[in-house]
């Protein structure tokens, strides 16, 4: 393998190399032993046919195509050795010409990772915002793992009222036109809530069973369905049912029950220990990300399309996954939305690109420093991912493709402990 030319353009890197012809023959015979498997000739038995009976059959510029497949497989780690590309996407390849007897000349296109010029990243200002914890956000806790242990009865001689589950029959419509998606029959709310939307909750309080009312809400403009965003809607309301909760009493026994705790005062002093550490994580994480935005503003990249396409398949991913732990499934939310996938893709793609670029910078920034990772570093990251994941150790460790992943992370991990050690906070 010989590259005989190399040019860069932004950060898409286009090159041309060479193998001898020999190679390339040997390339081309895979390729017709591959099809002489799948290919049905009259009067052969499947992978007996001779080759001079299969070039009749296919168009050379797909036997070169195939080829380039089986060269690249043995080439193109050669020469990411050789010229240290660190691609971020996989190349685009193909056979430009071949010379009988001599060599076979190819061409490969490839995203690799850009350069970064790097804003100020050092003495950067920052205020940090303490959150006190109010006896009231003790009690929404306290109150939340009482209705967990509640016992249910159906009541028929009250009005409703917050709290109580109430199974509704909902008619629905915006702009006078009636909606498929703000109805439903049969189905149960819990009173104060405001699941359905802010306010909604409030014009049942005080109906009775087997009543019907009609009234408006206006919808918040970020509504989850989105076409409803922003706008008013009217509904008409029957309520078929009504389930009274008897929350039992937070007292010491109840506390001794569901924890290692003997008394309410000491499972509310424990959490509001967890409570404080909680908003402390959530305050550093709240700094990290302004400090991270700051300097990302200030720092100049042109950041390839196959990155940002990355980072969309991972946010799409995430909220996948959170949507299952809730039940709820990524098909069903983008119905709900009135939208696709190709729509869904595109609404992530700015906060994509955000994140992209953020940990561009934080690798610019760890290069910089001479941040480095040391292998007993890494291996107690690894061994912490593999736990997390329920994954074998050994599996991590042993794959490269892994290695460099937790490393990243880590490499990223103590540039942004720099910005911060850096930073002037208030």
């Amino acid at each position: 393998m010989k590259i005989v030319k190399q040019e860069k353009n932004g950060s898409r890197v286009s090159l041309e190399f060479e193998v001898n012809y020999k190679e390339y023959l040997q390339a081309v015979d895979k390729v017709y032993k591959e099809a002489a498997r799948s290919v049905k000739i009259p009067g052969f038995r499947p992978g007996k046919a001779p080759k001079s009976m299969l070039e009749k059959q296919f168009d050379k510029n797909a036997i070169n195509d195939r080829a380039a497949d089986f060269i690249m497989q043995e080439a193109y780690p050669a020469i990411l050795k050789e010229t240290g590309l660190r691609p971020v996407d996989y190349p685009s390849y193909k056979v430009i010409s071949v010379k009988e007897e001599e060599s076979c000349l190819l061409g490969v296109e490839v995203d690799v990772e850009p350069e970064v010029t790097l804003g100020k990243y050092k003495g950067l200002k920052a205020e940090k915002k303490e959150r006190a914890i109010e006896e009231k956000d003790l009690d929404a806790y306290i109150k939340s793992i009482l209705e967990q242990s509640a016992q249910l009865k159906e009541v028929s001689d009250r009005a409703a009222r917050e709290g109580d589950i109430a199974e509704l029959d909902i008619e629905g419509s915006c702009e006078g036109k009636q909606e498929e998606d703000l109805s439903q029959r049969s189905l149960p709310i819990l009173l104060g809530d405001n699941r359905i939307a802010p306010d909604f909750d409030k014009n049942i309080y005080e109906m009775e069973i087997g009543s019907s009312k009609e009234f408006s809400v206006d919808l918040p403009q970020d509504y989850f369905i989105f076409r409803f965003a922003g706008k008013k809607a009217d509904f008409k309301v029957s309520l078929n049912k009504l389930i009274e909760r008897d929350l039992p009493e937070f007292n010491d026994e109840y506390v001794s029950k569901i924890s290692s705790f003997k008394t309410v005062e000491e499972y509310r002093s424990d959490l509001r220990r967890r409570f404080e550490e909680s908003a402390r994580l959530e305050e550093e994480a709240r700094l990290k990300d302004s400090l991270l935005e700051a300097v990302s503003l200030e720092s100049k990249v042109d950041i390839p399309r196959s990155i940002v396409e990355r980072e969309i398949d991972s946010m799409a991913d995430e909220t996948r996954a959170n949507l299952e732990r809730s039940g709820l499934t990524l098909e069903g939310y983008l119905a709900s939305r009135k939208t696709d996938m190709a729509g869904f893709r595109s609404q992530l793609f700015q906060g994509a690109s955000s994140r992209a670029k953020a940990k561009l910078v934080l690798r610019a920034i760890a290069k910089a420093e001479g941040v480095e990772a040391a292998e007993e570093e890494l291996q107690k990251e690894i061994e912490a991912a593999a736990l997390e994941s329920g994954a074998q150790v050994q599996d991590y460790s042993s794959n490269p493709a892994v290695r460099d992943y937790i490393k990243d992370h880590l490499l990223r991990r103590k540039a942004m402990d720099i910005i911060v050690r850096d930073a002037k906070i208030k």
